[in-house]
């Protein structure tokens, strides 16, 4: 309940701030970029309480501000969508939920990192099973020109080295040559 109140009183202080921008024929320049500022510093606000969400486990937030439009594969100021955030916090919950809602599991972070490397690399092994599942390639190499498999060695997860080599077989399989 009280997540639901911050959202709405940060809702209706950010609508005012756009009504205000609205009425500019009653404005100075210099009034004018006083409120374009504080409606983006106030939008600002809102995705930290987004992000903040996917990092707490905070399920019901998150779907609160996707119901209200917070586009869902959004960056935060370090380049990581929610989906990221969740993966990297072990919230299995959370991913799930972002997932259902329309998440794009295969988004790169600035690294050229997905929610599959970081759940490899934080050893989530539940949530990496259920990124690899999806349809992303996960032979997607990141900036560095890691591939998924190479993060699994790298960091020891044997699990997800043996899913990994099952899935490829799996793909061959499906689709002859």
């Amino acid at each position: 309940m009280r997540n639901l109140l911050i959202i709405v009183v940060l809702l209706i202080s950010f609508t005012s701030s756009v009504y205000a921008q609205n009425t500019t024929d009653t404005q100075t320049p210099s009034t004018q970029l006083e409120n374009q500022h504080s409606a983006q510093t106030q939008y600002e606000s809102l995705f930290a309480y987004y992000f903040a969400a996917a990092r707490t486990n905070d399920t019901a937030v998150i779907k609160q501000f996707v119901s209200a439009g917070i586009p869902i594969d959004s960056y935060n100021n370090k380049g990581y969508t929610a989906l990221m955030i969740a993966t990297y916090h072990g919230n299995k919950n959370t991913v799930n939920t972002l997932l259902h809602l329309g998440a794009n599991a295969c988004m790169e972070d600035n690294r050229g990192n997905t929610a599959l490397m970081a759940a490899i690399f934080r050893g989530e092994f539940s949530i990496a099973k259920t990124l690899v599942s999806l349809d992303c390639d996960n032979a997607h190499q990141n900036k560095a020109g890691q591939t998924a498999e190479q993060f699994a060695h790298t960091f020891g997860q044997q699990k997800v080295l043996n899913l990994l080599t099952q899935v490829k077989t799996l793909n061959k399989v499906q689709k002859p040559l």
